[in-house]
């Protein structure tokens, strides 16, 4: 009866792992349209900036953001604190779309843990909407996993079994 219990429980972990990592692909895909939008509104609101940095700086917007950053009051110095900010965050933001849509899968899997941006990540969580997508990166994904955290489980399980 225990055996029983025990393969069954197996089956269950190996198919609740399967569909879990069969969210990884459109997960990420969601996560980098998020990222995207971001870089867009980053784009969009940085453009103003260039504009001014055109019509007096020749177009060099770090000029721009030097100027600011020299001037004594606080207000102008901390715009240029703004903007300088914002370039950085366009830059990191543009790596970050370019790792995720331009990289095969495994690559993007790495991008996605290693540049995982947290408040970005939550909110594409709050939105997403659990589905079971039928291509191969979702089903190697969720196949893969579940044999892993199976052969973990059976490892554990054996351990325990000759501990006691």
């Amino acid at each position: 009866m225990l055996r029983f219990i025990c393969s069954t429980f197996d089956k269950i972990l190996f198919s609740v792992n399967a569909v879990v990592a069969m969210q990884l692909p459109g997960f990420i895909q969601q996560y980098g349209q998020r990222i995207s939008g971001h870089l867009a509104e980053a784009q969009y609101q940085l453009q103003k900036y260039q504009y001014i940095a055109d019509q007096h700086y020749q177009g060099d917007i770090l000029l721009l953001v030097r100027r600011y950053q020299m001037n004594s009051d606080p207000g102008i110095n901390a715009a240029g604190d703004v903007v300088f900010d914002l370039i950085d965050r366009i830059s990191l933001l543009t790596k970050h779309v370019s790792h995720l849509f331009e990289s095969d899968y495994f690559l993007q899997i790495y991008y996605f843990i290693i540049e995982l941006d947290l408040e970005i990540a939550r909110a594409t969580l709050q939105d997403y909407q659990l589905t079971i997508p039928l291509n191969i990166a979702a089903i190697a994904t969720g196949i893969g996993f579940a044999v892993f955290v199976s052969l973990i489980s059976g490892m554990t399980l054996k351990i325990f079994q000759r501990n006691t």
